[in-house]
């Protein structure tokens, strides 16, 4: 399937910036550019969205893995394809062991830390229904988190969720440039 938009590609750009952010993301980020290429057309929203994401991690208690398990665990409860697909590429082995953990049905906390556990409960709950959220479980987060990480862990997750979304409306699919598969099917459906 082909993405409903076509993402501009490294070098197509009259904006150099922008043409940096898409090697960028070819290079390094995902290893695929589709998705900075898609927004790309809005190249101002680009920037501003590429700023965003170099601002996360923060906290001292989270790190760039819990935010990918996070990141895995919006695009199993959405069925995004693309973003079910492409990995951080400086965590993604990292995460290789822990990923079936986020993608079962149920969350396999056996094969999470505890901190990492509660990040991807906040993605889960997030992508289902955020005011189903109970104050029990923000009890739980105070045990393991401060209120500025428990902001970040929200405002992570909470910004995933639109961007899931957004690569779900485009059907996006990967670039024939990067290491994933293209054709990529909607909605996600991974093998057990």
């Amino acid at each position: 399937m082909t993405s409903r938009i076509e993402p501009i590609e490294p070098g197509e750009s009259d904006d150099e910036e922008v043409n940096e952010i898409l090697a960028e993301s070819e290079d390094g980020w995902y290893k695929d550019s589709a998705y900075f290429g898609a927004v790309a057309h809005q190249p101002r929203l680009l920037k501003r969205l590429v700023r965003t994401f170099r601002l996360f991690p923060r906290s001292d208690s989270i790190d760039a893995e819990t935010l990918e398990l996070m990141r895995l665990r919006v695009a199993a409860v959405h069925g995004c394809a693309y973003c079910g697909t492409v990995r951080t590429w400086e965590v993604k082995d990292a995460v290789e062991s822990r990923e079936d953990a986020v993608f079962s049905e149920e969350i396999e906390t056996s094969e999470l830390t505890r901190r990492e556990e509660l990040a991807v409960r906040v993605a889960d709950h997030m992508s289902r229904d955020p005011q189903e959220m109970p104050d029990e479980f923000f009890a739980e987060l105070r045990e393991e988190y401060s209120d500025e990480a428990i902001v970040e862990l929200l405002m992570f997750a909470g910004l995933e969720v639109g961007l899931d979304r957004f690569c779900i409306a485009l059907r996006l699919d990967t670039t024939e440039e990067s290491p994933y598969p293209t054709g990529l099917e909607y909605p996600l459906e991974r093998a057990p």
